[in-house]
């Protein structure tokens, strides 16, 4: 076939702009139609507001060009053993080290809650499977969600390249989070598929409710590398907005389970709080060795025993406000 034989530039809809405009047409038509014009819908207001506030919508910003070898990579106050006499002491090589691995550690933790607790949840609401729940009432929201986790990953993953290629890190592996392993173990507790689904969504669900407020430090600081605030930053404006659409889902899905399904579904709602406060030994256990950190293990050791009694504080305040909306009291279990 000749040049001439094809047709015409001019002629092609990617060309002219037919295409473009077709599928602006398809998103606004498709948007009505699955919320039916409610602007009281939270999830309609969601679905207005992504094309301006979804970061994945916005440019890339340029990462690598960021980068402060001088600053710090994490404050130290988030490190489970910052206060431990070999940490203090230790060289100073060894304590930015051990603050990168902080850095890493803490966008392995979202890029872990984002990849294996939150998208399987939102693909659960896509495939239309969760008990009583039509899908279409939240398929667009919970598709966008989707679709700002993904890109967080690629965020912060690119963050975190450049982090190691800087510090020499391109080592240190990660372990499995107990957040992680924990929701498997819980899900593994039961045979029936109704349970182990509600088992991911109840631990998806309280992890957005608290995953802004893990990011709130290090998005403020002016004491660590740019490159991190910013990163983190961009990253918590997105799940500021997921916060209120997984409490809303949240309230949504309690609604139309059957009765026994939401007993179940409420013993559930405050343990992902308490996996999510884990200071996540076993990972600084793994990083420290991988380093060379002095006395790692008796660190480690020391710090197991304190943070049996001592978790990570976290803002329950979002699980208790869904409870409210739910007309429900906080269960004990999540003051314990």
């Amino acid at each position: 076939m000749s040049v001439s034989d094809h047709e015409p530039e001019s002629r092609s809809p990617f060309r002219d702009g037919r295409c473009e405009g077709a599928w602006h047409g398809f998103v606004t038509a498709a948007s009505k139609l699955s919320h039916l014009g409610d602007e009281t819908d939270p999830f309609a207001k969601f679905v207005a507001s992504w094309p301006d506030r979804a970061a994945v919508k916005r440019s890339e910003p340029g990462l690598e060009h960021m980068f402060d070898v001088s600053q710090p990579d994490f404050l130290a106050e988030l490190l489970p053993f910052s206060d431990h006499e070999d940490f203090v002491r230790a060289p100073e090589e060894f304590r930015q080290a051990a603050l990168s691995c902080g850095w890493i550690a803490y966008n392995a933790k979202t890029i872990a809650i984002e990849s294996k607790i939150v998208s399987p949840a939102c693909m659960h609401v896509i495939d239309d499977v969760l008990p009583g729940i039509p899908a279409r009432q939240y398929r667009e929201a919970i598709a966008e969600a989707l679709v700002d986790e993904s890109y967080h990953i690629l965020l912060t993953s690119n963050a975190c390249d450049v982090t190691r290629i800087h510090r020499g890190l391109e080592h240190v592996r990660l372990p499995e989070f107990e957040l992680v392993r924990s929701m498997h173990a819980e899900q593994d507790l039961h045979a029936e598929p109704w349970k182990k689904i509600l088992v991911q969504v109840a631990t998806a669900i309280v992890s957005e409710m608290l995953v802004s407020d893990y990011l709130k430090l290090l998005s403020e600081t002016d004491r660590v590398q740019p490159l991190n605030v910013l990163t983190t930053a961009i990253h918590r404006k997105d799940e500021s907005a997921h916060n209120g659409l997984f409490r809303t889902f949240g309230t949504e899905l309690y609604q139309q389970l059957a009765p026994h399904e939401r007993q179940f579904f409420l013993q559930l709602l405050t343990r992902p709080a308490q996996w999510f406060a884990s200071a996540e030994m076993d990972v600084w256990q793994s990083m420290l060795q991988q380093i060379g950190f002095p006395n790692a293990d008796r660190i480690v050791a020391d710090c197991r025993d304190w943070n049996k009694t001592a978790q990570a504080p976290l803002d329950l305040s979002d699980v208790q406000r869904l409870c409210d909306e739910l007309h429900l009291p906080m269960p004990d279990a999540a003051l314990k």
